[in-house]
């Protein structure tokens, strides 16, 4: 069983670390992202998204009714005043305008309510709107490493309104940052960077945090509104290992390696990357409900014009009072919406990508990623666990208990998500399944076919409980062969020869089935194996293939019972008129080799060797004795049980040259 146990082990570990090899293939990463968004998703809490958050959405309504008053997207920069001066009015404490304003309006004149308007004078009028308000966050447009003519892109960006930052250079170098046009960066209270990460098979799971170029470190969109929001200065954001450091949230980033495009040239990079932990979709499975409040941008470019000329406002700007306001384009058109991990919930655009971010920051409730060490750990032993499931002889019991292992991993996984740790179970699922495929097919080629070859010698040589012990582990069984100290039992039937010259040949068959079926019961009730029938003759091992301490025991009690057995036979027979036999039984105990023993078409278990032989010799004797039952002395110094013992001296057995002591059970 210990040999079984390790070789398990064994074929478990080996089954651990291939699924862990496997695991680093991009298909596999693919699935372990998949694994990723479903435990999101099944974890996600939209109704503890932090109320001070909002979203104002560029919508296709405010794209479609600001079209006859101002004309079609882009706005001009006065439309995007009147709304921060809207907010102004709460205050909101920040307000992140997730919109791209790299470029000066090169308009000379439009028309805006009846006023004619210069594109200078409205990019003037959007910089002393952010100025006033003191709380507004603009964009700064990294440009992705892959992108066609990077190196064109004018690299404006020398410094942030918010200071810069005390990191180092394991975070992401950019090839060029370029800040809103001149005039505005300046009057915003921060800048956040717009590198939108998308992974592979198509979601955004991950930020990154933070992106430099030169001496400038600059936060991602959403990590500098949250910032703002917990009035950290930025000289206090620090890294401390893996983990970026703002206020008292510790926001896993650990450093990794950049993929690199096909033809990209260059020294492999290495970056900074969090995972995002969504509070919830932009509209909940319903159809109708926000995970963050949301308005439409007309609406509060409507209330502010209602404010001006002295109307109540269809929407309160105290509503917005000490909050965090994101405005964005949410509107498909305007291309800045993205897959998120979040399934049936759809898309998500950029601004409620951005708030899921900052409550991410605000709130503390990040995602950090088991330690490699435990990953390892514990594909390892799910796969030793799974090979060892699949142990049982009984498939239907192996196969639930490996599966049952398989879901608690899985829950487990789901479980540890929703209290913010993600625990990747692609390696571990890998392993499992290796080692149940390999656990069932050792079963069936290796273990299988020893149990295969053990009904086929032992079905009908064994009593049940023994087939089924040796069954259950054929290794006991030791079928290759091996010396055993055991007892052999010869019984032959007296009589015969004239049974079968003057009997019914029927009645004859019949009445020998009925002597061979008693004597065959009789030697499994004694924990015997039936070696063979030989005319006549019933040959009986004890000790084999199962060892049994007490198997001179057990062989003598059987020889008690077959000539008890045999008497209430003879009983029957004579009062139905039929003959009655005799029988003569020679038991011997020793050192014997047993095996499976024969040509390659038939082959039997049985066993040879001196001590075989002389238990068949002194069965024979039983006639020059008149005796029923005769064992040696080897057998004799082995009982335990006071038997009557009748001495008969010592014989020089035939083939052999010392003389033996024998002895014969008194039957009463």
């Amino acid at each position: 069983m210990r040999s079984r146990l390790l070789l398990a082990a064994a074929f478990g570990l080996a089954a651990g670390l291939a699924g862990l090899a496997l695991g680093q293939l991009s298909f596999f990463q693919v699935a372990e992202s998949k694994l990723y968004d479903l435990a999101m998703r099944w974890t996600v809490d939209p109704a503890h998204a932090n109320p001070a958050i909002s979203v104002v959405e560029i919508d296709e309504i405010s794209l479609r009714r600001l079209e006859p008053v101002v004309g079609r997207w882009p706005w001009p920069r006065l439309v995007h005043a009147v709304v921060i001066d809207f907010l102004a009015r709460g205050p909101a404490k920040a307000v992140a305008y997730d919109v791209s304003l790299t470029d000066r309006d090169r308009r000379t004149g439009f028309d805006a309510g009846g006023t004619t308007w210069t594109g200078a004078d409205s990019d003037q009028a959007l910089v002393d709107s952010t100025r006033a308000a003191g709380n507004v966050i603009h964009l700064a447009e990294g440009v992705y490493e892959g992108a066609t003519g990077a190196d064109d892109v004018d690299r404006t960006l020398r410094s942030a309104p918010q200071g810069n930052y005390g990191l180092d250079e394991s975070i992401d170098l950019r090839p060029a940052l370029s800040g809103p046009y001149p005039g505005l960066g300046e009057a915003a209270r921060a800048l956040g960077h717009n590198v939108m990460l998308v992974d592979e098979d198509g979601p955004v799971r991950q930020v990154i945090p933070f992106v430099r170029r030169g001496g400038l470190f600059l936060p991602s969109f959403g990590i500098a509104a949250a910032q703002a929001m917990l009035d950290v200065p930025s000289a206090q954001v620090r890294l401390d290992r893996a983990d970026l450091v703002i206020g008292s949230t510790r926001l896993p980033a650990p450093v990794v390696d950049i993929p690199r495009f096909d033809g990209q040239a260059g020294e492999p990079q290495r970056g900074r990357r969090s995972l995002i932990r969504y509070r919830g979709p932009a509209i909940l499975p319903d159809g109708k409900t926000p995970t963050y409040r949301t308005y439409s941008f007309y609406d509060l470019f409507y209330s502010e014009q209602q404010l001006l000329e002295g109307q109540k406002p269809l929407i309160d700007p105290a509503t917005f009072k000490g909050g965090l306001v994101f405005i964005g384009a949410t509107a498909v058109g305007l291309k800045d919406v993205f897959a998120v991990p979040l399934g049936a919930t759809g898309a998500m655009a950029g601004p409620h990508i951005h708030a899921n971010v900052a409550d991410m920051v605000l709130s503390g409730r990040v995602v950090h990623r088991l330690p490699a060490w435990l990953c390892v750990l514990l594909a390892m032993l799910v796969s030793v666990g799974a090979r060892y499931a699949v142990m049982p002889a009984r498939v239907w019991l192996g196969v639930t208990a490996a599966v049952g292992l398989l879901v608690a991993a899985h829950v487990g996984g789901v479980l540890a998500f929703g209290r913010g740790l993600w625990v990747p179970l692609v390696p571990a699922t890998l392993g499992w399944v290796l080692a149940t495929g390999s656990g069932f097919a050792y079963q069936y080629l290796v273990e299988g076919r020893e149990k295969r070859q053990v009904r086929g010698l032992f079905s009908r040589y064994l009593s049940k409980d023994v087939y089924e012990q040796v069954l259950a582990n054929p290794s006991l069984a030791e079928l290759g062969g091996k010396r055993r100290t055991m007892s052999v039992l010869f019984s032959d039937m007296r009589g015969f020869t004239t049974l079968s010259e003057s009997g019914d040949p029927e009645a004859l068959v019949q009445q020998l089935n009925e002597y061979f079926s008693r004597m065959v019961d009789v030697v499994f009730e004694h924990r015997g194996t039936l070696d063979k029938f030989v005319g006549d003759m019933v040959m009986a091992l004890y000790g084999a293939p199962l060892d049994d301490e007490d198997h001179a025991e057990h062989a003598v009690a059987t020889a008690v019972a077959m000539v008890r057995a045999l008497g209430e036979l003879n009983r029957g027979w004579a009062a139905a008129g039929r003959p009655t036999l005799g029988i003569g039984i020679g038991i011997n105990s020793g050192e014997m080799i047993a095996g499976t023993i024969g040509s390659r078409q038939v082959r039997s278990y049985t066993v040879i060797g001196d001590a075989v032989n002389l238990g068949a010799r002194l069965e024979s004797l039983n006639k020059e004795y008149g005796t029923s039952v005769i064992i040696s002395d080897a057998t004799r110094r082995q009982l335990r049980t006071p038997w009557t013992l009748r001495p008969l001296g010592s014989v020089v057995v035939k083939g052999k040259s010392v003389a033996v002591d024998i002895f014969e059970i008194v039957v009463e």
